[in-house]
């Protein structure tokens, strides 16, 4: 009686969630698309149910309970609210018209489909992977569940479903990494801001890879905290699954990435026994090396690729690097087209790599014309960089000064903004692109900034709160220039702006180490 009490609740919850979701799908009637979202949603409730238990060990705060439902309701009913609202009120176009947010999940979804309904073995998703998903992960595993789970009509809410389900699980392991590194007082500031950023929540209601590998992120930094611990097993257990079931199908290169961060954080804190772990490097080498090997094999199918691994490997990088995204911003608008032709030439891949670490930008937001929908969008997106970031300007010197350079939040800090500047690199000044690859190392990025809330409240540092001063200012001013910009363009232009920024930044910090220069004086008399 106690166990059937206990599955009760999982058992009417299952029911009653798939049978909300398929009476709100536009896509064919109530009764023929209600046992997919019941096998598929029961699915997924196992795996939670599983998550929970391997992480909670026993603990059940129940704001992380309140947490992990908000992440799921906000990322699931953005999803269908999408499905509805992008075909009438978004753009005339092919992907919002059928109600997906980003092109990319459209044209990989479409694919999916086409492959499902054909009679080609589902295993060519990864042999013969068209250009909307040259990895083959995601597009096998959508064929997958449209032709087992949903063969009479396309359901592309059924892959919303997984995607909310698996990048809601990030905050499980988010939760237990800062917890066990930083304390509770900072989890509970990761685990909301994991909930609520804007490019994570629309990442985790589209069909779009970053909603795993978040989610892979997180379980290796819980991995990585409870090896710290000294529990081997369970720790390589979680690094193991991250990577061979979640990133290396989905991303090759991002298990790579998941990889480096976990043995560069180990050598980085000094953790390293040869003798001990040297079993344990063969594996994990062999994982890299079967990532890249799937990764060039990937890119040799890109047009115009060829050669020796390696070779392919750097001809790919240079083929998407800085003048492709160049070419791209010369495109955008008419300011940036402007900006370009004030720009040296030896400064504009730099001067756009930096203005990527904004993206998205609030100012342009705020002030662009633009149908509501998306207006609102770009708003809210732009407000959750600009929240989390002061925290991460604030980490680096912080660490470094309390801590050390071999410290846990030293090496966050070098990562986040290592990867930062490599996604905005690669996708220099977009506003999808660069964002969404940053998104992806968000467990790192909110992990951190809870231990600098909980670190500036520790020492008593007003630096936190000058960040957000910085930041707020910084972006109040761009706004005004931004608000007038076509009106001060030919005799004021963006550079002049960057330079009133700049200007203000110097003075405020001058000032704020000088008072502090007073401040200590004054105490010693």
């Amino acid at each position: 009686m106690k166990d059937f009490r206990t599955w009760l609740p999982w058992v009417g919850g299952v029911i009653v969630v798939s049978g909300i979701i398929a009476a709100l799908d536009s896509h064919g009637t109530l009764f023929s698309g209600w046992p997919a979202y019941l096998i598929l949603v029961a699915c997924m409730a196992a795996v939670i149910w599983l998550a929970w238990r391997w992480v909670a060990e026993g603990e059940s705060p129940r704001f992380l309970i309140v947490a992990l439902v908000v992440a799921i309701a906000l990322r699931l009913g953005l999803g269908i609210a999408f499905t509805y609202a992008l075909p009438q009120f978004g753009y005339d176009e092919e992907p919002q018209r059928a109600g997906y947010v980003y092109s990319d999940a459209f044209t990989r979804d479409i694919d999916a489909w086409s492959l499902a309904a054909s009679d080609q073995n589902l295993l060519t998703a990864f042999t013969e992977s068209p250009s909307s998903d040259q990895y083959g992960g995601l597009l096998f595993l959508s064929a997958f569940i449209y032709r087992f789970l949903s063969p009479d009509i396309h359901r592309p809410l059924l892959i919303v479903v997984i995607a909310t389900t698996i990048s809601s699980l990030a905050v499980l392991f988010t939760f237990r990494f800062t917890k066990m590194t930083f304390g509770a007082k900072a989890a509970t500031l990761a685990v909301w801001l994991i909930v609520l950023y804007p490019d994570a929540v629309l990442l985790g209601s589209s069909q779009m890879r970053e909603a795993f590998i978040g989610t892979a992120f997180g379980i290796a930094l819980f991995g990585y905290g409870v090896l710290r611990e000294g529990h081997l097993k369970k720790g390589l257990l979680a690094i193991l699954l991250a990577i061979v079931v979640l990133a290396l199908p989905i991303s090759p290169p991002y298990a790579v990435a998941i990889l480096l961060t976990v043995g560069i954080g180990w050598l980085w804190e000094g953790r390293l026994r040869v003798v001990r772990s040297r079993w344990l490097l063969l594996p994990i080498l062999g994982l890299a090396l079967v990532a890249i090997i799937l990764a060039v094999r990937a890119w040799s199918a890109i047009g115009g690729l060829s050669g020796s691994g390696m070779e392919v490997l750097l001809d790919w990088w240079r083929s998407v690097g800085g003048q492709w995204q160049r070419d791209t911003l010369w495109m955008q608008s008419d300011w940036t087209r402007r900006l370009l032709k004030a720009t040296p030439e030896w400064a504009q891949l730099p001067f756009f790599t930096i203005y990527g670490l904004i993206r998205p930008f609030l100012p342009a937001a705020l002030i662009d014309r633009g149908l509501p929908i998306w207006r609102s969008i770009a708003i809210w997106r732009g407000l959750g960089w600009i929240v989390l970031l002061p925290f991460l300007l604030y980490a680096p010197l912080a660490a470094i000064r309390g801590k050390g350079w071999r410290s846990l939040p030293a090496y966050l800090s070098v990562m986040v903004w290592f990867t930062a500047l490599l996604a905005s690199y690669r996708g220099t000044g977009d506003l999808w692109d660069n964002p969404r690859y940053r998104a992806a190392f968000l467990a790192a990025q909110v992990a951190l900034a809870g231990w600098a809330w909980i670190n500036a409240e520790k020492v008593g540092s007003l630096w936190l709160k000058r960040t957000f001063v910085l930041v707020g200012v910084s972006m109040a001013l761009f706004t005004v220039w931004y608000g007038f910009r076509y009106n001060l363009l030919p005799y004021f232009s963006v550079l002049h702006a960057v330079g009133v920024v700049i200007a203000f930044i110097v003075l405020f910090l001058s000032g704020s180490i000088l008072y502090d220069s007073y401040q200590a004086r004054k105490s010693e008399a």
